[in-house]
């Protein structure tokens, strides 16, 4: 495909991620235009001479969705900041190409939106979300893709057990593109903030519907107890296909009186447990070619590792498992001065906590507050955030980035992040 040739308008009100994200579509030689609100789209282009639009759902002065009837055959992508059950179901049902919620991963986007124009030349677009690899050729995670190709094709419940950051959603999303349900739109509920009444308006629509349908229960041991009974009722539903990841052991927690037995029981059918990575070294390799393999295209230069980097990566014991991998090779890329490979001391690993230094953390956000790569250093303040706010408290989470606690909470609201409370 010749990207030079599509042409993709970005519909988003929030200056920084609209300029942000013609950055980043330029950067992977798409042609760009913008706009900040539905109507400033409609009266400024023809809508039908792109390729492409890509809209915020909540825009001054009304719905990104009205895009959607707007257009004739033009493909259009959702952002949401403001993800759930009924918005992802009736996007789609509206007809939305595909959505994403906010904040996004680069290789996230950029994959879904080469997704959709690879379809829409050959005719078709799938109502699939974005997905990440399922990367490692350990024995253990050889072991996992065995029992893949055995599962997928059923419609067993499966849970995924194992800490934060493993490669729990990686699992669920290889099961769901494995199965007779690939083409199907493949949702995810999180289990920490879901409403009751989104998961009443989802059983209704997939009971309703009488289509099959995949689901991926998120975090399902924070499930709170009176919401169990809706999730037993889901599972149970035959044209269903459900799929559960767990930190914690759901065996135990019904024992003690903090999970239903029946619904534990409901979801253990088939278990699948995810190593920590420091306990299969032998898959750091390969994600960490994936990973520099990605952000090269980002940052539009090679991103390299050498022998030193790769040994220091290897060694580390990696409490934040794939995640936080993946953001210290982040930060690392971003630092790289044009012809080095990243070393040991550009990756700052202590060996004992497996922590990025806070000096980088520090420089990072730095850069973010002046550099040109605005996206890239929102999506590294985001994802640390997401990723250890569950273990760290407010005051320890502003100084590991370098910043106040004020600076903290400006940036979560701007940022659409759920704070959380100490």
């Amino acid at each position: 495909m010749n990207f030079i040739s599509k042409r993709i308008l970005v519909v988003e009100d929030e200056e920084i991620i609209r300029i942000s994200l013609v950055k980043l579509l330029e950067r992977h030689h798409y042609k760009t235009e913008q706009a900040v609100s539905v109507k400033a789209a409609l009266n400024t282009f023809n809508l039908n001479e792109f390729d492409l639009i890509i809209s915020d759902l909540r825009l001054p002065g009304g719905s990104g969705a009205e895009l959607i009837g707007a257009v004739g055959n033009v493909p259009v992508l959702i952002m949401t900041s403001f993800a759930s059950l009924r918005s992802a179901v009736d996007i789609m049902r509206q007809g939305a190409a595909d959505y994403i919620s906010k904040p996004f991963d680069h290789e996230e986007l950029i994959s879904s939106v080469k997704r959709i124009l690879d379809h829409e030349s050959h005719g078709s677009v799938p109502i699939t979300t974005t997905q990440a690899p399922l990367l490692g050729n350990s024995p253990e995670t050889l072991n996992i893709l065995n029992t893949i190709r055995k599962v997928a094709p059923t419609n067993a419940p499966v849970l995924i057990s194992g800490e934060t950051g493993s490669g729990k959603q990686a699992i669920a999303r290889a099961i769901h593109h494995a199965s007779t349900l690939s083409d199907r739109l493949f949702t995810v509920i999180n289990c920490v903030t879901v409403a009751e009444n989104e998961i009443k308006h989802y059983i209704d629509l997939v009971t309703k519907q009488n289509d099959p349908a995949s689901v991926f229960l998120r975090d399902l041991c924070q499930l709170p107890a009176n919401l169990q009974d809706n999730i037993l009722k889901l599972i149970k539903t035959s044209n269903v296909r459900v799929v559960a990841s767990t930190t914690r052991d759901l065996n135990e927690l019904s024992k003690i009186g903090l999970f239903r037995e029946d619904l534990w029981l409901a979801i253990n059918v088939i278990h699948i447990e995810v190593l920590p990575l420091r306990a299969r070294p032998a898959d750091i390799v390969q994600l960490t070619d994936y990973f520099l393999g990605q952000f090269s295209q980002q940052l539009n230069y090679a991103v390299t590792i050498s022998k030193n980097g790769m040994h220091s990566l290897s060694q580390n014991t990696w409490p934040g498992n794939i995640k936080e991998l993946k953001n210290t090779l982040y930060q690392a890329a971003i630092l790289l001065e044009a012809g080095e490979q990243i070393s040991p001391a550009m990756l700052g690993l202590d060996h004992q906590s497996g922590s990025p230094t806070q000096k980088q953390h520090q420089t990072s956000l730095a850069m973010s507050a002046n550099g040109d790569d605005a996206l890239s250093l929102t999506n590294y303040f985001t994802q640390f955030v997401l990723d250890n706010q569950d273990t760290m408290s407010e005051t320890i989470l502003a100084e590991k980035l370098g910043i106040s606690r004020k600076s903290l909470w400006q940036r979560r609201n701007k940022l659409g992040i759920s704070r959380k409370t100490d």
